[in-house]
């Protein structure tokens, strides 16, 4: 996936604001999904290893080893679930995770019509690889900015860091005001020394 200023140029190259705020917006609202999923900007946060996920964990993300290729897996007594969403030819796969310590059930297969609207909607938009679906189950609307400390993001309060420094990257439909979650970019050094503009964001 591009990194969080490659995926904002694609979403405005792309104008993707007016069908997010537009035809995409309107069915998360005609079938109450607005209560159940927001839309997220598909980015890469930062380099893992490929037996690592991406979890979170009381609003910190962190990448966890996981020997598993099994969507939902068991660890610490408790179940790693999958959180974000992209359609990779019509076809859900996880990008994302949470730590549940009581649940594995989260299984978004369950609203399958759903799901396959909004991939022929990204689809007809071209924005397949722009824009992914993310579960709002322990969505903190009050923590609504993700800055990144090493390799761990931290969700945080909007005013916490300034605001020309954010991409919005996470939206939230409802049929008063939509919520915005925004991130913060960062750079940090690869393995060769070499800058890469990146950030913390979900």
């Amino acid at each position: 996936m591009p990194s969080l200023r490659e995926a904002a140029v694609q979403f405005n190259e792309k104008q993707a604001r007016k069908s997010l705020l537009g035809p995409i917006r309107q069915l998360f609202l005609d079938t109450g999904m607005h209560e159940r999923y927001g839309v997220s900007l598909l980015h890469k946060h930062f380099p893992m290893e490929t037996n690592q996920r991406l979890v979170d964990l009381r609003n910190i993300s962190s990448p966890w080893t996981v020997n598993d290729s099994d969507v939902v897996v068991p660890k610490y007594e408790g179940f790693v679930i999958p959180r974000t969403f992209r359609f990779l030819k019509g076809v859900l796969s996880p990008v994302e995770f949470d730590f549940s310590p009581c649940s594995s059930d989260k299984d978004a297969g369950h609203d399958f019509d759903f799901l396959a609207a909004v991939s022929v909607l990204l689809h007809q938009y071209g924005l397949e690889n722009v824009l992914g679906v993310r579960s709002l189950d322990r969505h903190d609307p009050e923590l609504s900015v993700e800055v990144t400390e090493g390799k761990t993001n931290i969700m945080i309060q909007r005013g916490s860091v300034n605001d020309s420094e954010l991409i919005e990257a996470f939206w939230v439909f409802s049929t008063d005001d939509d919520d915005r979650c925004h991130c913060r970019e960062y750079c940090f050094k690869d393995s060769e020394g070499n800058h890469i503009d990146n950030h913390g964001c979900s």
